[in-house]
């Protein structure tokens, strides 16, 4: 075959290509047959009954569609309307993907969205599990700071008071207390010792006439004290403040002062030698807070001990020493 009958022929299957491209009507495919057989029509010579081969400029147009020149500018009804069918049917076809690209970017933006939601959900729930377990390992580190104490030796001082009887024939005085004791890791049991020294202040005893008739000097008291111990949390308080209440018994050494009214040893002191050791007991409470590396603590406690000493006129008002020091003091654990 000669390349001009090459040429022609890849012309007309071009054109025809072009017009099969657009939407598959009747009347578009009829209007692309006519064109064709057109241009088939005006390249024949009838006067050599040779088909004259001339080369023709093969133009793309907008739509991404192939033509020749003459299918291109023609103004023809017919192909007019196959142009226009077919850019119409290639917007529709557009607005379909478009249509179906922006349901699957709602979608996936939908189950982002849902994804994300649940996350924070899932984080919220895991983040209220750590608090609440943070929480109570806080209750729990709170409560062991608490109650781990331990051993502990400490320093006080205060007033101590005369009660009951000897209030006759003694006022306030002053006391010293050095405590020790352990308080246990594992519960609000503790034990409590202490050594304390008190002094009361004797008075003068005077008749009508304002003689005095006795008199009595100032009286010291030496124990040594054994108590159970009971601690309390403090409500709204921090770990190491605490309620306390204590209880037991002493032995106890009352002397000076004036050892009876009558008698042969009237009026004479009572050395600590000749003081015989009595049996006492006491009760109080207390609360102590935490100060630096330090327990403040402040407590009372009410004493009663059975003496030898008669107190006052004809043989005295009673012979038990009832007395309440209110001290202060530190210890450390």
């Amino acid at each position: 075959m000669s390349n001009r009958r090459r040429t022609a022929a890849i012309g007309v299957l071009l054109t025809a290509v072009a017009l099969a491209a657009s939407p598959p009507s009747r009347a578009a495919a009829q209007a692309g047959r006519a064109r064709v057989d057109t241009i088939k029509k005006a390249r024949v010579d009838t006067s050599t009954k040779r088909i004259r081969i001339t080369k023709d400029t093969i133009v793309q147009t907008a739509g991404g569609e192939v033509c020749l020149p003459a299918a291109c500018v023609t103004e023809e009804p017919a192909t007019l309307k196959v142009v226009i069918d077919r850019e119409t049917y290639a917007r529709q076809a557009q607005r379909v993907l478009d249509s179906i690209d922006a349901a699957r970017n709602l979608r996936t933006e939908i189950a982002r969205i849902e994804n994300r939601v649940a996350a924070e959900r899932t984080r919220a729930f895991f983040d209220s599990i750590a608090r609440a377990d943070a929480d109570r390992v806080a209750a729990q580190l709170a409560m062991k700071r608490h109650l781990a104490r331990g051993f502990y030796v400490g320093l006080a001082g205060g007033t101590s008071m005369p009660q009951r009887a000897i209030r006759n024939g003694y006022t306030s005085g002053w006391n010293t207390t050095v405590p020790f004791g352990w308080d246990a890791g594992n519960s609000p049991l503790g034990i409590r010792g202490d050594f304390a020294f008190d002094r009361l202040h004797g008075t003068q005893v005077r008749d009508a006439a304002y003689t005095v008739i006795a008199s009595s000097g100032d009286v010291s008291i030496w124990s040594f004290n054994l108590d159970g111990k009971l601690r309390f949390r403090a409500p709204g308080a921090p770990s190491r403040t605490h309620l306390y209440v204590l209880g037991g018994a002493g032995l106890h050494k009352v002397t000076d002062g004036v050892y009876g009214t009558t008698g042969t040893d009237a009026g004479r002191s009572l050395g600590f030698d000749a003081a015989k050791t009595k049996f006492g007991w006491n009760v109080g409470a207390g609360v102590s807070a935490q100060w630096g590396p330090t327990e403040l603590f402040i407590e009372s406690r009410f004493f009663q001990i059975k003496t030898d000493m008669t107190y006052h006129l004809n043989g005295g008002v009673g012979t038990y020493a009832s007395y309440t020091p209110i001290v202060i003091g530190l210890q450390w654990f």
